[in-house]
């Protein structure tokens, strides 16, 4: 097995919603530290990306919420490489509770990519990601999803200053607050975020204007694309609701 890394959080009252339980996003935030954290940890981190003039762009994400955890929870987020092969790359996280149950559980997959040309590289062209300790060749964590085929609903938002992150573009948990945002607020008030299914395909920048277009596929299920003002999918999602 690859390299297990582990920290853990007290989920604070900024993390979490009107009834305490932990955000979605919260749970999506806390995995990027944890995997930001495990690649500083190696020597991996963001100093090896910008010397190598590398960069991971995230592909695909699907996040499961078994429970949520609550306010002032103590929690453990742990994070491991599942696969490495080629241009691609993929990664388990998951929060635990106190008794070590499984509240949440992700998997995603990465390209890694030239900075400066903007294509693929071989992962095994850099051997210091052998650090890892990952010689699996993973699996993807899903096929594709759909194009929607019509517009149930529709929200529109303009990219602020603070949804940019330190890669100078929107970070990646913004697009699912954004597909959450558009669903009807009664199905947010009474339903909980159970499954998400997210494909990232393109970037998105300070000043764009974004709409979150949604289909509603049958009861507590939807799709929903994410465009910018050139009609540009910029991200696709699946949301299941409990």
């Amino acid at each position: 097995m690859s390299l297990v890394y582990q920290e853990k959080k007290r989920v604070a009252c900024y993390e979490s919603d009107s009834t305490e339980k932990m955000l979605p996003t919260t749970a999506m935030n806390y995995f990027q530290e944890a995997s930001t954290n495990q690649g500083n940890q190696l020597g991996l981190g963001g100093d090896y990306l910008k010397a190598n003039n590398l960069a991971w762009f995230l592909v695909k994400y699907v996040i499961r919420f078994n429970d949520y955890p609550r306010y002032q929870d103590e929690v453990t987020i742990t994070t491991r490489a599942t696969g490495m092969d080629k241009f691609c790359a993929t990664r388990r996280f998951t929060i635990e509770d106190a008794s070590g149950a499984e509240r949440v559980i992700a998997d995603t997959q990465w390209l890694l990519i030239n900075r400066d040309t903007e294509k693929m590289e071989r992962i095994d062209e850099h051997p210091e990601m052998d650090a890892y300790q990952c010689f699996e060749k993973g699996e993807p964590i899903f096929k594709k999803i759909a194009k929607i085929n019509q517009i149930d609903l529709e929200k529109s938002f303009s990219v602020r200053f603070l949804d940019i992150d330190f890669n100078k573009h929107v970070n990646h948990v913004k697009y699912l607050a954004w597909a959450i945002e558009v669903l009807p607020l009664e199905v947010v008030k009474t339903k909980q975020l159970s499954e998400a299914k997210m494909v990232y395909k393109a970037q998105c920048f300070y000043g764009d204007q974004i709409r979150a277009l949604g289909e509603q596929l049958e009861e507590n299920h939807y799709r929903i694309e994410i465009v910018n003002q050139d009609n540009t999918v910029l991200c696709q999602l699946e949301l299941i609701l409990t």
